[in-house]
């Protein structure tokens, strides 16, 4: 199987070079584009408001991630963009595969079980079920 747009979602978890990496493996076999994204998960008070300086925080972390992993993929000569987003990991990466019209999702996994992942909620899980095409899920240690 031929993959022309790959999403690969990176964070800051160890687990993410792992996955990355594998994301531009395929890249480079199918001689795809590359789509690197992440969301940023705004913590919210009981009145639904954000802290526009925690915003600001996170959103420069996510811009400086995403160069990080744009300039990886450049380097072995991989088209690629990056987006991020507000809001539900999950939902997030779904949305911008059906938009971006990626045929294949490459994301990490945890490896948590039962009480904490329901707790944590389960990115992959979400993907898995949601996604509108292929997913290699990549285990995390």
């Amino acid at each position: 199987m031929s993959f022309k747009k790959i999403l690969v979602a990176v964070d800051d978890s160890p687990a993410t070079a792992t996955v990355f990496a594998k994301a531009l493996e395929l890249a480079q076999r199918d001689a795809a584009q590359l789509m690197i994204c992440h969301s940023i998960e705004l913590a919210t008070s009981s009145q639904l408001t954000v802290n526009l300086v925690d915003l600001e925080i996170e959103t420069q972390q996510a811009q400086s991630l995403l160069q990080f992993y744009y300039q990886k993929a450049k380097t072995q000569g991989i088209m690629a963009e990056s987006s991020y987003q507000t809001g539900d990991p999950g939902t997030n990466i779904c949305d911008l595969a059906r938009s971006w019209g990626a045929d294949l999702i490459v994301l990490g996994r945890r490896g948590l079980k039962g009480f904490a992942e329901l707790l944590a909620g389960s990115v992959s899980n979400h993907v898995v079920h949601h996604a509108p095409c292929s997913i290699l899920v990549v285990q995390g240690q």
